[in-house]
């Protein structure tokens, strides 16, 4: 592989996207080598050199919610879920893959997938075998028995939960998941079941600890957020009905919380679920948007994801940015934050010296305008040019 000289006007530099102008990154065997400005950028034999004129370069896009059998543009696409082949779920996972990567998006968290599809494409990706962004899986997720949703598996007890906690962990898969309670709220109540017990909850950290993985949990707040950090969850996933005593248990613990809002407020989104969910979204969306300002006006960490809604990750920022976030931190959300978050903020989601080269370009300045995400006309993976007008 030989080297490659990016020249951009601007680049988000470290993990914390500091800005400098008219700068040159040197790309090296896959990684990053030095960053300096133009002027000063040494004659590299051999080396490609790209101008990237008008344009911002940042890390690539980390993706914190994603389902890879589910593609959010196909009308009602949860129910598909109930009756769908392996072999059409994958097809619908690939042209999802496209999306998210020409979209800048070269790191994703799979949230758990049916076959164990996340985990046999995350391998056939670093085999390179399929294009698409860098994965980790969670495998098979968990729900209670009576529990809500298409994606996680019945469990009851336990011992359920332990038994297919270690066969997603013999599979290979990077966390777990467990789904809490409902995802979209009875618009007529404030009650928020859970159908996972404590003990449960515990079952699955514990089998988690073993192999030094994480566990995140599909809760949107009451009861089941408590067991959830009283069990030891790492990352809480949605929290569309937050009060302020689910802010305070939170506030008080360690977890991370990743924003998906735009399942919510996203007007459009509505276009592609049932008649009974796009009601039931319609419903809760003021009080959801109340709730998420809540909680992100408390300082709560948290990272990105649009929950399957693929190509459209640079919406989440703006959502982000709308609740109450500073730039800054809703771009961290899809960068350094969610490096770490998906424990690799030693290796990826910032523009550093040693650093994978997952680099995007976009157009204009997203410090000053995240709508500008949207438009990416250059995409970097791995030191590898895979988009580029």
């Amino acid at each position: 592989m030989s080297d490659i000289i990016l020249k951009a006007d601007r680049v988000l530099v470290g993990e914390d996207l500091n800005l400098k102008e008219h700068m040159a990154v040197i790309v090296r065997d896959g990684k990053i080598e030095e960053i300096v400005p133009q002027a000063e950028c040494p004659a590299v034999e051999g080396a490609e050199v790209i101008d990237l004129k008008n344009t911002t370069l940042m890390p690539g896009m980390i993706e914190c919610h994603n389902h890879l059998s589910i593609d959010a543009t196909i009308p009602e696409h949860l129910e598909l879920l109930a009756w769908s082949t392996e072999c059409e779920l994958t097809l619908i996972a690939l042209d999802g893959f496209r999306k998210d990567l020409m979209s800048g998006v070269t790191t994703a968290r799979c949230m758990g997938d049916r076959f164990y599809i996340d985990v046999t494409l995350k391998k056939l990706i670093e085999q390179g075998k399929v294009a698409g962004p860098k994965l980790l899986a969670a495998g098979i997720g968990m729900k209670g028995s009576h529990g809500a949703g298409y994606i996680g598996s019945p469990h009851c007890g336990p011992e359920e939960i332990r038994k297919t906690a270690r066969e997603n962990l013999k599979k290979g898969v990077d966390l777990l998941k467990l789904f809490i309670t409902p995802g979209v709220p009875d618009p007529e109540s404030e009650f928020v079941p859970s159908f996972l017990s404590l003990e449960e909850i515990a079952m699955a950290v514990s089998e988690a600890a073993r192999k030094n993985l994480p566990v995140a949990a599909h809760c949107i707040g009451g009861q089941g957020l408590k067991d959830c950090i009283d069990g030891g969850v790492q990352v809480i996933e949605h929290m569309y009905m937050c009060t302020p005593q689910d802010a305070e248990w939170l506030a008080n613990s360690k977890c991370i919380v990743d924003f998906t809002s735009g399942i919510f407020l996203d007007p459009t989104r509505e276009e592609t679920l049932s008649a009974n969910n796009a009601y039931r979204v319609r419903k809760n969306r003021p009080r959801v948007r109340e709730r998420l300002k809540l909680l992100m006006s408390t300082g709560v960490p948290y990272v990105l994801g649009t929950d399957a809604y693929h190509g459209y990750l640079y919406r989440e920022v703006g959502y982000a940015v709308e609740l109450g976030s500073d730039i800054v931190t809703a771009l961290k959300g899809v960068t350094s934050n969610a490096a770490k978050v998906c424990g690799l903020g030693d290796r990826i989601g910032s523009l550093k010296k040693g650093y994978a080269a997952d680099i995007i370009a976009v157009d204009g300045n997203p410090l000053t305008d995240v709508e500008c995400l949207a438009n990416v006309p250059f995409v970097m993976q791995d030191g590898n040019v895979v988009k580029r007008k």
